[in-house]
């Protein structure tokens, strides 16, 4: 598969959990673009420049969007690509979504979109402090 994807967030949110990522595995298995939204950016131009995103990362595979914040200005852009037929849109972006998806390049677009979220959902827990006496 060829998926392309695109991460597309509150300022270099994207850039820095790509970066992580990529010094956990060393590359990036998928195409990647990255669009870095800040505050005195114009709606319009963020979506005509995501667009383009899209066209040039769309292979014939699809295109994976990953937003940060579900209700915020990268996930209202990311929604109007989620009606395209080839781009599946996922909010909330974490480094264990991230890491779970470069886990698996050759899945198809609906497949790693599946372990997108549950490498994102699986990465949120509540750590709890466990005394040396409890845990015997």
């Amino acid at each position: 598969m060829n998926i392309g994807l695109l991460l597309l967030t509150h300022n270099d949110i994207g850039a820095q959990l790509l970066l992580a990522a990529k010094s956990t595995y060393g590359s990036v298995p998928y195409r990647t673009e990255l669009l870095s939204i800040d505050h005195y950016d114009q709606p319009t131009d963020l979506i005509n420049l995501a667009q383009q995103y899209v066209k040039v990362l769309d292979s014939g595979d699809g295109v994976l969007i990953l937003t940060d914040m579900f209700g915020s200005t990268p996930s209202n852009i990311a929604k109007k690509f989620s009606q395209k037929k080839n781009v599946n849109v996922i909010s909330g972006v974490n480094l264990s979504m991230l890491l779970n998806i470069f886990n698996y390049p050759s899945l198809n677009l609906k497949e790693i979109t599946k372990k997108a979220l549950e490498g994102g959902k699986d990465g949120v827990m509540q750590i709890e402090y466990e005394s040396k006496e409890n845990s015997n």
